[in-house]
């Protein structure tokens, strides 16, 4: 049985993570706008003058690879327009949605919609624009793009909308239900006020109590795919925060 060689030329991609390989080599993790996330070897692409600065996150790229079997070789990688610099927590949120993409989404699944809405919101956190709306916007659109999207202005019971002045427990493996919520219960994570899941079905986060429930529903929400297996960008952000805080 022969098995083609297939050749992929002209493809906007951009960078998720990349590791040396061998002496001149890389191991390039790439999510790409009509077949999704592949990883590539980037033979001699840290050798001088090979352009190996190229291969960096955040640069929106035109990139072609050919290859049999599931690990392709990059053949090409010219940048699309110039990099999108994200600085400090900007930066550290990038990250985020990288690993976030390398951990949920299947190889060489195409993402064409999800692509887009990357390079629009990393394009916003280069511009300085506000990180939670970007990121909740994402992690929604993620949500919904390996079938996992939010159903929160009804609840699992028939015919049961959520109303804004009740309280509602969020299970992500089942979804929003109704049960009696008592004022002297000790507090859950799971607890969400009715008009709180509202506003996030509506993608409303101008509230900062809406915003806060909202980052706690999509860590329950992401936390159930990943699993057991911590998110290292988080580790880094916790240990830079702690790195530079003032002593008290």
């Amino acid at each position: 049985m022969v098995v083609a060689v297939i050749r992929v030329d002209g493809e906007p991609a951009f960078v998720l993570h990349a590791r040396a390989y061998r002496e001149t080599s890389q191991l390039v993790d790439l999510f790409s706008r009509h077949y999704g996330r592949l990883r590539v070897v980037a033979r001699g692409f840290r050798r001088p003058k090979t352009g190996g600065r190229v291969l960096e996150p955040f640069v929106p790229l035109v990139v072609g690879w050919s290859g049999k079997g599931e690990l392709k070789n990059l053949v090409s990688a010219e940048p699309s327009g110039h990099p999108l610099l994200l600085k400090g927590n900007h930066l550290f949120s990038g990250f985020y949605l990288n690993e976030l993409i390398l951990r949920l989404l299947a190889d060489h699944d195409p993402h064409d919609t999800l692509f887009d809405r990357y390079l629009e919101v990393i394009t916003r956190l280069s511009e300085g624009a506000g990180i939670e709306p970007a990121l909740r916007n994402f992690e929604c659109s993620l949500l919904n793009e390996v079938g996992y999207g939010l159903s929160l202005e009804s609840t699992i019971e028939p015919g049961g909308a959520v109303e804004p002045d009740s309280w509602y427990w969020f299970d992500p493996s089942t979804g929003v239900s109704q049960r009696v919520y008592l004022a002297n219960d000790k507090p859950q994570p799971n607890w969400f006020r009715g008009s709180e899941l509202l506003a996030i079905a509506a993608g409303d986060y101008a509230d900062e109590t809406s915003a806060k429930s909202a980052k706690r529903l999509m860590r329950l929400a992401i936390q159930s795919l990943l699993g057991d297996k911590p998110l290292r960008s988080r580790e880094l952000f916790i240990r830079d925060r702690a790195q530079y805080q003032e002593p008290r």
